[in-house]
């Protein structure tokens, strides 16, 4: 599987809520059953943070779990100095999400758990309020400053790996979504790409390179791809102060109201495809069959190797209140349980240096947490990376449901509304009125 294939899965699988949050929807049939999600720890308190960490000893064996698809020649060339300067030998598992979940799960019951593990964004604070991951305060308190650790992470990424104010991990991958578009065709319609700032240039936009067979714009059947248009417009999944999702306003009926719209009734968006290829907007913009796209940087090796001659950008995150888009991303955590803790975090330190992040990026298109490798001249010389590392910054931080241990059901719910509102053309705000109702039941049970 290739990077950029896994990190639009992770895309699709995390959305914004929670790993679940992108089962496919249905178009005419009845909604399907929800695919089944993992199991989420109740909330309960975050453990202290503990005593000053000892230095890690010289030598033995780190037992880290990674993805397959990010076992990167830069983090194996890390891996290679890291052991020559420590003594200590990595010894990589390789596992995809859903099986490291399982051996996780496994481990912690067991007692055997690896030194370190990557996980794909919502693991670490689950585990932090299990008791199954370490509370890396006093790692961050002693080093944090060396690594510029939280200082040069943006701060969504921080965000997403703390627990009532102290840390469980740290971000390693952080990547965002854009619209990207077809140059000749806005070229023949007479648009400038920075004229796309507003939901009224989109919509002009859209309706003036809708030709015959040609679409506006390409929706993505994941509800994942719902929330950016939500954040523009003021939105978020969950207000932790009040304990509640706060979806029943207007400018959230507005906002999933304007994507159904864009194919309901201005007839510029087909229906999205709903099968297990996740390909199909990217697959359109490649065949010159849409003008406009919502993906990220896991799309554009795709785009190049499948339409050499195709003269296609980027543009910024459009603003209606905000402007705003949305992140998904891996990260690191360290098992509580785990043997060797402080060489553990020491390998994340050496894997998230400025130097390892722009080597990956050079070599797999990944998008990097540090605020110095958005703003490092060789990533912003990057054509197709540079307009991502400009976004990262508009990623809104949506963490806070995920600490309610009920993200997966409310998830569901939120798939539910997606597939009604977008395939079946049900007026937003009735959907949107029921899924707060229930998502808020689930909360208060």
């Amino acid at each position: 599987m290739s990077a950029q294939r896994l990190s639009r899965r992770e895309f699709l699988r995390l959305g914004v809520l929670t790993a679940g949050t992108a089962a496919l929807a249905a178009c005419a049939a009845p909604a399907p059953t929800p695919a089944p999600q993992p199991t989420q720890a109740a909330p309960t308190k975050a453990p202290a943070p503990t005593q000053a960490p000892a230095a890690a000893a010289k030598g033995g064996t780190l037992r880290v779990y990674w993805h397959p698809a990010h076992h990167y020649e830069t983090y194996k060339q890390v891996a290679t100095k890291f052991e020559a300067d420590t003594g200590w030998k990595i010894n990589w598992e390789l596992y995809q999400w859903p099986d490291m979940r399982t051996k996780l799960l496994a481990n912690f019951a067991a007692g055997d758990v690896p030194d370190l593990s990557e996980e794909p964004g919502n693991y670490a604070q689950e585990f932090g309020l299990s008791g199954n991951a370490l509370n890396i305060t006093p790692f961050i308190q002693k080093s944090g400053k060396e690594m510029g650790y939280p200082d040069d992470w943006q701060e969504a990424a921080v965000k997403q790996y703390m627990v009532k104010g102290d840390h469980y991990g740290v971000k390693l991958h952080h990547t965002c979504t854009l619209l990207f578009y077809n140059m000749e065709m806005f070229d023949k319609a007479g648009i400038k790409p920075e004229s796309l700032t507003s939901w009224e240039a989109f919509l002009d936009a859209c309706k003036a390179t809708a030709k015959g067979n040609v679409f506006g714009f390409a929706p993505n059947q994941s509800s994942g791809y719902t929330w950016p248009w939500l954040h523009q417009n003021g939105q978020i999944p969950y207000d932790p102060v009040k304990n509640v999702v706060p979806l029943d306003n207007p400018d959230a009926y507005e906002a999933m109201q304007f994507q159904a719209d864009l194919i309901h009734k201005h007839k510029v968006a087909p229906i999205p495809v709903t099968s297990a290829d996740y390909e199909g907007p990217q697959k359109l913009f490649s065949a010159k069959r849409s003008a406009i796209i919502l993906t990220g940087p896991w799309d554009v090796k795709p785009v190049l190797d499948s339409s050499p001659d195709l003269k296609w950008g980027m543009i910024q995150p459009l603003k209606r209140k905000v402007q705003a888009t949305t992140g998904a991303g891996a990260g690191m955590f360290i098992p509580k349980a785990a043997k060797n803790p402080a060489a553990a975090f020491d390998f994340i330190k050496a894997v998230t240096t400025i130097e390892a992040e722009i080597a990956a990026t050079k070599e797999a298109n990944m998008l990097m947490p540090r605020k110095s490798w958005a703003a490092n001249p060789e990533v912003m010389g990057l054509k197709y990376i540079a307009p991502f590392a400009q976004a990262l910054k508009l990623v809104v931080d949506t963490s806070a449901l995920t600490l309610t241990g009920k993200s997966g059901e409310i998830g569901n719910l939120f798939n539910k509304m997606y597939e009604e509102v977008i395939y079946k053309n049900r007026p937003a705000e009735e959907a949107l009125k029921e899924y707060v109702a229930a998502a808020n039941k689930v909360l208060a049970g």
